[in-house]
C-alpha cells in the first residue's frame, strides 16, 4: 500500500521498497522502504525548558485508494498492529525496533522505546460510521532534553549570586548606601548574564521555567533593595530601632532562601 506520513511536512522515499519472501509455504511476505522526512510536532512545548521532556510523533497511515471500491478498500482491509502470529516469529519485536545507534543531539531517549497506538483519522464527513471508520498508526518515542549545562553551570551561578546578596542583609540598615549600592552591582551583574542566556533560550511567544528563574533572583535583589530604602526611612525618623529592623531583615533572608 502507498504510506502516508500524515504529519509530515515533506518526505522523500529513499532508494526503491524492497519486497523479500520469509516463508514459502505460508507466502509470508515482507515490504519494507526507508524514507527521509521533516515532520510537524504540534504538541511540543518548551514551557519547562530546560528541563522539558516531549513526545516525538511519527503517525502514518494509507490515506489513498481507501475508498469503497479502491485497491485497499478500508471496509476490506482494516490497519492493526502485527503480532506474533501476524509476523510468525521473523522478528524479534512485533510492534518495530527502535534502531540502538539512534542520537538525537541534546536529548536521551526513553529506555521503554516506542509506543505504537492506532489513532482515529478525523476527516471528511462528521458522520462517518465506524464501520467505515479510518485510522492511522501513531508511533511515539519519549524524550528529555539533556539539561546538565544549566544545572552544573548556569544555576549554582544564580544560587551563589543570591546568597552574595542576601549576605548584604547583615549590614545595619543605616548603611542604606552600602547595601544599595551593593545589591545593584549584583543586578546589573544577573542583567548582562539574562542578555546572553536569552539569545541561547528557545524563541516562543510564553515564559519558560528559565526565564522565570531568572526573573525570580533578579526581582529578589531589587526587593532587598527595597527593603533597605524602608528601613533606612523607619530608623531616620525613629519608628523602629536597629534591633527590630534585623529582626525584619532575617525574616526577609528566610524568606528569599
Amino acid at each position: 500500500p502507498p504510506i502516508s506520513i500524515v504529519n509530515a511536512d515533506s518526505f522523500d522515499i529513499i532508494g526503491s521498497p524492497e519486497v523479500q519472501l520469509l516463508r514459502e509455504d505460508s507466502r509470508l511476505m515482507r515490504w519494507s522502504c526507508m524514507y527521509r522526512a521533516q515532520l510537524h510536532q504540534n504538541e511540543i512545548s518548551v514551557k519547562d525548558f530546560p528541563h522539558d521532556e516531549h513526545n516525538l510523533v511519527l503517525k502514518l497511515g494509507i490515506l489513498s485508494q481507501r475508498q469503497p471500491g479502491g485497491r485497499w478498500d478500508r471496509r476490506k482491509w482494516k490497519l492493526a498492529l502485527a503480532n506474533e502470529s501476524d509476523t510468525q516469529g521473523t522478528i524479534r519485536v512485533p510492534y518495530g525496533l527502535l534502531v540502538d545507534n539512534v542520537k538525537i543531539p541534546e536529548f536521551h531517549y526513553d529506555e521503554n522505546g516506542l509506543e505504537f497506538e492506532l489513532i482515529p483519522l478525523k476527516h471528511g464527513s462528521s458522520l462517518q460510521s465506524l464501520r467505515d471508520q479510518d485510522y492511522y498508526l501513531s508511533v511515539k518515542l519519549r524524550v528529555k532534553r539533556d539539561s546538565g549545562y544549566y544545572d552544573k553551570n548556569i544555576m549554582p551561578l544564580l544560587s551563589i549570586l543570591n546568597l552574595v546578596s542576601i549576605s548584604i542583609l547583615t549590614l545595619n540598615a543605616d548603611d542604606y548606601f552600602q547595601r544599595g549600592l551593593m545589591s545593584l552591582n549584583i543586578a546589573f551583574l544577573e542583567v548582562g548574564l539574562r542578555m546572553t542566556l536569552d539569545s541561547h533560550l528557545p524563541s516562543v511567544g510564553y515564559q519558560i521555567k528559565m526565564q522565570r528563574i531568572l526573573n525570580f533572583f533578579f526581582y529578589s535583589i531589587l526587593w532587598i533593595v527595597l527593603e533597605s530604602s524602608i528601613l533606612k526611612f523607619l530608623v531616620e525618623n525613629e519608628i523602629c530601632s536597629i534591633s527590630f529592623t534585623r529582626k525584619i531583615d532575617l525574616v526577609m533572608a528566610i524568606f528569599l532562601l
